[in-house]
């Protein structure tokens, strides 16, 4: 009796290594970290805050004022950091 190896047959098209967006936009790593320069993905979240708060969600527009102030001080510490080089 011939055994069914139709399943070798049936794999498909690999799929290419593809960079991934986020629900917010963002492209992200395989360690889920926002793609860009620090400056950026502060105006980002900026914006996404004020997006969150005209529609009343003040938690979710705090949270990601939080994350753009993060991103604010790593600017600014990248900014400094050249200076004293």
């Amino acid at each position: 009796m011939k055994k069914n190896y139709s399943f070798k047959r049936n794999r498909g098209k690999p799929q290419k290594n593809q960079s991934l967006l986020n629900n917010n936009g963002f492209r992200v790593k395989s360690e889920n970290k926002p793609k860009g320069k620090p400056i950026e993905i502060m105006g980002k979240y900026e914006i996404l805050a004020r997006d969150a708060s005209s529609a009343g969600d003040r938690i979710a527009a705090e949270n990601y004022m939080q994350h753009a102030e993060h991103y604010l001080r790593i600017s600014n510490a990248l900014k400094e950091k050249k200076i004293d080089n």
